[in-house]
């Protein structure tokens, strides 16, 4: 204000300037009238310039307060918060246009500092929104505190991890005091403390109260807030998750502990018991061989029947082991549904004959050839076979194969066993295939088994990709069914022989059959083959249709009859039919159906004199009757049995393994007699060592063309013996088989780690031990050879 007023004095300066200028003009003018020359000149020019000096101090002290008055308009308007405010110095370099200059750089400082403040500002706005966004959407639990025990705010992890609400925290029903149990308070006197001392306190677990007064497990830190000694904030997280984790790993560990010695129980017990189950099924085997009269063979033969049952318990137990483990594999090779049929023919006829029930196979004329895993089919369908048997008192078992899907590369079958047996009821079926669980487990129950068979077959089915189910009803019998997609085998052995029945087309044949399912069945195989099949239900039947059949010209030329019906059966319709007289056309070819008591039907037609075309055993199937009625009709056939081809497989690894060097590697002296008979007996020279150490010196001073190794032996095993003559360079092709009872999950896999080439489990198998033989061993001197030498 100094600086205005100064300046407004200059203007008044300049006023009074003007106003005696004025008063000069006028003594000009009085001295022109009153006739003074010079002084009125003089006059004159003092005036002027008195104007002009007057009029220049005017307009300069105007400009000056302009000037000022701008640069202060520019400081209010900075003042006020307009700090982009500037002031146009024009480029003056005077003291007004320095002051201006500073004032306008003070201006541009304090807009960078403002503009710096707000960006600052606005970073820390934008941390703590993160920091707050991450703290309330941690899975960990956060919050404030101050040293009263107060908490002041806290996330939602950490109030539901003591149950708590937001409304319990702002109403101050959340603290310290409230939350930590009574024996933990010193745990946090001691945290504090920490606190006090450093700031922060190292992480350590307790329990928190929740509201509902449970317990909850945690791990909590903390530190102080910094610019207070009074504040802090802390973590803390839920252990509940993490006890549990170690609880289970715990439980996993010793369940593990306790499964790894099952398996180890289950292993040693099942090479003690396998073990001399190969000296009972083997030399049961070499018994009934050796010529034995009708009685003893019946005594062996259960024995032998006895033994294979006990060992299908221990399969079951093993397949169980597996399952539990995880570690049941399917193989996947190609293979034959109807060697797949005839094995379970085989196994299930004899059972069904016994309790004098109809087994029946349903099965398509031409089975497809498929890729797959038969044993473990086959053990499904005995299983599920057997417990059909097993149930069922009086009528029928039936096991069936339908086709649902097929393409080029592919099929899906489905596969049903059904029976007429006591049924089941719902509350049964709900459990019905866990292990150990049987449908009549009492004490006084009539059936036997383990309660594991439908519990594997389970397992295998969903191996297969499929899934087995049940329907029943109590009284109505069971049906146990399942779908299995198999690819098909690729090129000519995609197709499976053709049934030749050119020869069969336009011939008459009579099924003659008490149970209607099997009638209908064999009915329709029979017309499969291209003959016109009729159906009878007994003798008296059949008779009656024959003599209306010969009267009217249209005779039959096969008669299939069933041997055991009621009223009259199958020998005495037969009987009466060779007695016929007057027909007008030959007698049909007669082919007798029997079951399992096959050699007691033989004694019977030689007992009557009666002659039949072939003795069919049940269940049939579609290519063992394709044989009887071409062969009862004269015809050609075409291709051998599946059993006449597993005995000519037999015999041909027989003939190529004879003259065979084997070392026997066996500890046991039964198992070496057992061995020695059924390997001699094949023309092979068998030498025997008694430990892996004796066959190491005798491989070190004999040649052999293949070793049958025991694996657990005293003093050197078969493993290590294996690994120690692998070292001999020699030695290193030298097949070597183990022969041995181990036949728990990996043994196999232990058996070819050790450098073995293959595997045999005891109880041997006469067919599989020489096939194995025959893949892996070449006589170095066959015994023609040697014995022309």
């Amino acid at each position: 204000m100094k600086i205005a007023t100064r300046l407004n004095l200059i203007s008044l300066a300049a006023i009074l300037v003007m106003t005696a200028a004025v008063l000069g003009a006028a003594v000009f003018f009085l001295g022109v009238a009153g006739g003074a020359g010079f002084v009125g000149a003089i006059g004159v020019i003092a005036f002027a310039a008195l104007c002009l000096n007057a009029i220049a101090a005017g307009l300069f002290g105007r400009w000056l307060l302009r000037r000022i008055g701008a640069t202060l308009d520019c400081v209010r308007r900075i003042e006020q918060g307009d700090v982009s405010a500037r002031i146009d110095h024009g480029g003056a370099t005077d003291e007004i246009g320095a002051l201006q200059r500073s004032i306008n750089a003070m201006g541009e400082c304090i807009e960078q500092r403002a503009r710096e403040q707000i960006e600052t500002q606005e970073a820390l706005r934008a941390s703590e929104a993160r920091v707050r966004r991450v703290v309330e959407s941690s899975m960990i639990g956060v919050f404030f505190w101050d040293t009263t025990g107060a908490i002041t705010e806290a996330n939602d992890a950490f109030l539901e991890i003591i149950g708590y609400a937001r409304d319990d925290l702002h109403a101050g029903l959340v603290n310290w005091a409230r939350l930590t149990p009574p024996q933990q308070a010193d745990a946090d006197q001691k945290a504090i403390q920490q606190l006090r001392d450093t700031g922060r306190c190292q992480p350590y677990e307790k329990h928190y109260i929740r509201k509902d007064g449970s317990l909850v497990p945690v791990l909590i830190g903390g530190a102080l807030l910094s610019d207070s000694v009074h504040q802090g904030v802390a973590f803390i997280v839920d252990l509940t998750e993490r006890r549990q984790a170690e609880t289970d790993r715990q439980a996993r560990r010793e369940a593990e502990a306790a499964s790894s010695a099952k398996s180890e129980f289950l292993a040693n017990m099942s090479h003690e018991i396998r073990t001399p189950m190969n000296a009972i099924l083997g030399m049961s085997y070499l018994a009934l061989q050796s010529g034995l009269n009708p009685q003893q063979h019946n005594y062996i033969q259960k024995v032998h029947g006895s033994a294979e049952s006990l060992l299908g318990i221990i399969n079951d137990i093993l397949d169980f082991s597996k399952i539990e483990a995880g570690k049941l594999e399917m193989e996947t090779i190609a293979f034959s549904l109807g060697d797949v049929m005839d094995n379970v023919s085989n196994l299930l006829g004899m059972k069904a004959d016994e309790k004098g029930l109809e087994l029946v196979f349903a099965v398509p004329p031409q089975l497809p050839a498929v890729m797959g895993d038969p044993s473990r089919l086959g053990q499904v369908l005995l299983n599920l076979g057997n417990n059909a048997i097993k149930f069922t008192e009086r009528g029928e078992v039936v096991l069936a194969i339908g086709v649902i899907e097929r393409d080029e590369v592919s099929v899906q079958l489905r596969f049903e066993v059904r029976d007429t047996g006591v049924g089941i009821d719902r509350e049964h079926q709900q459990r019905l295939f866990e292990a150990f669980t049987q449908a009549d487990a009492s004490t006084s129950r009539r059936h036997g088994g383990t309660g594991l068979g439908l519990a594997i077959s389970r397992n295998l089915v969903r191996l297969m990709g499929g899934e087995l189910a049940v329907d029943s009803e109590p009284g109505r019998g069971s049906r146990f069914h399942f779908s299995v997609h198999y690819d098909l085998q690729k090129g000519a052995a995609a197709q499976p022989p053709a049934l030749r029945r050119d020869g069969l087309r336009g011939s008459r044949a009579l099924v003659v059959d008490d149970n209607a399912s099997a009638r209908d069945v064999v009915a329709a195989m029979v017309s499969a083959l291209g003959l016109t099949a009729d159906t009878a239900s007994d003798g008296r039947d059949a008779l009656r249709r024959l003599e209306l059949a010969d009267a009217g010209d249209e005779p039959y030329d096969l008669l299939l009859l069933d041997w055991k019906m009621p009223g009259m059966d199958g020998m005495e319709c037969a009987r009466l039919l060779s007695r016929s007289a007057g027909r007008r056309h030959p007698l049909p070819m007669v082919l007798m159906l029997t079951a399992f008591s096959r050699a007691d039907a033989q004694q019977r037609l030689v007992e009557q004199a009666l002659a039949v075309s072939a003795l069919l055993t049940k269940p049939v199937t579609p290519s063992t009757l394709l044989d009887a009625c071409s062969k009862a009709l004269g015809l050609a056939v075409h291709h051998p049995t599946r059993l006449v081809q597993r005995e000519e497989d037999l015999a041909r690894h027989r003939a190529g393994l004879s003259g065979a060097r084997i070392l026997l590697v066996e500890d046991n002296p039964i198992n070496q007699e057992l061995a020695l008979d059924v390997l001699r007996r094949a023309g092979l020279v068998v030498s025997v060592a008694n430990d892996g150490q004796e066959a190491l010196d005798m491989l070190e001073g004999e040649p052999f063309d293949g070793v049958l190794m025991d694996c657990q032996m005293p003093v050197l095993d078969g493993f290590a013996a294996t690994r120690a003559l692998r070292r001999q360079p020699r030695l290193q092709d030298l097949p070597v088989i183990a022969m041995t009872a181990n036949a728990m999950v990996g043994d196999r896999e232990k058996v070819l780690a050790a450098g073995m080439n293959d595997h045999i489990a005891k109880p041997i198998k006469v067919e599989e031990m020489f096939a194995t033989l025959a893949r892996w061993v070449r006589p170095a001197e066959p015994a023609a050879k040697r014995g022309s030498a």
